[in-house]
């Protein structure tokens, strides 16, 4: 007897251990449920989500394209900017040699070139001038550190 009762106590125990284990199982199974029928609108929004960024990626192709097409007519435009101002610069450089034959009936022009400069009794490209005086300046530095 001492032995059913204990046997008892152990299948009551037991029991009772099932019973809130199915009632754990229950409530998970309800959490799922839930969970579950959430799914289709939760499915719904990221799909709108997706159909927004779409539009939004779209957009934003959109604009980089104009803004590289804004850019090509800046640069374009640049570099016209840059070849009136040459043939600028040239025109008045041979306007100044017109003027000069004017003054200077005997003196030869043919030896006039708009891009020379007279360095050191010289006469140089400017382009060789710069490089001279980059050095220079590296040779002046130099100098000042010792």
């Amino acid at each position: 007897m001492l032995r059913t009762r204990s046997d008892g106590d152990e299948l009551s125990t037991h029991c009772k251990s099932l019973q809130e284990e199915k009632k754990d199982l229950g409530g998970k199974v309800r959490d799922i449920v839930t969970k579950r029928d959430e799914l289709p609108k939760v499915v719904v929004e990221l799909k709108a989500r997706l159909k927004e960024s779409k539009s939004w990626l779209e957009e934003s192709e959109l604009q980089v394209a104009k803004e590289k097409e804004a850019s090509k007519e800046v640069e374009e435009e640049l570099i016209m900017c840059k070849k009136d101002a040459m043939e600028q610069h040239e025109k008045g450089f041979q306007k100044v040699v017109r003027q000069t034959g004017l003054y200077a009936k005997d003196l030869d022009l043919s030896f006039f070139y708009p891009f020379k400069d007279v360095t050191d009794n010289f006469l140089l490209d400017e382009k060789d001038i710069v490089v001279e005086e980059e050095v220079g300046e590296e040779q002046g530095a130099d100098d000042a550190d010792v």
